[in-house]
């Protein structure tokens, strides 16, 4: 099994935070960061994850990259966008499941 590092691209940060700040709003602070948390912890998978997963066929993705691939997260409410170069993941874009066109 190939363990890859992770990029994250600083748009998918600020993604992250904006959700987080959305979940404070909804919920608490602390329900916040475990929540943040959570997706973080999905993202780290793909170093062993990345590998497992087939190239999307979907619009959506395909900006970035003919190899992008999609993550779902458990929730199934995200959808994270990623592509492999080399030994490293690059994390592209997040996004709410509900939005991915095929």
């Amino acid at each position: 099994m190939k363990i890859y590092q992770i990029q994250i691209r600083k748009s998918v940060k600020k993604d992250l935070e904006l959700i987080k700040n959305f979940v404070v709003e909804k919920t608490d602070h602390e329900n916040a960061i475990k929540y943040a948390a959570e997706l973080y912890a999905e993202i780290e998978s793909l170093t062993y994850l990345a590998d497992y997963i087939k190239v999307s066929e979907w619009k959506t993705g395909n900006k970035f990259s003919v190899k992008e691939k999609i993550l779902i997260t458990k929730n199934r409410k995200w959808s994270i966008f990623f592509h492999v170069y080399r030994n490293i993941v690059i994390v592209d874009m997040i996004l709410p499941s509900k939005m991915v066109k095929e």
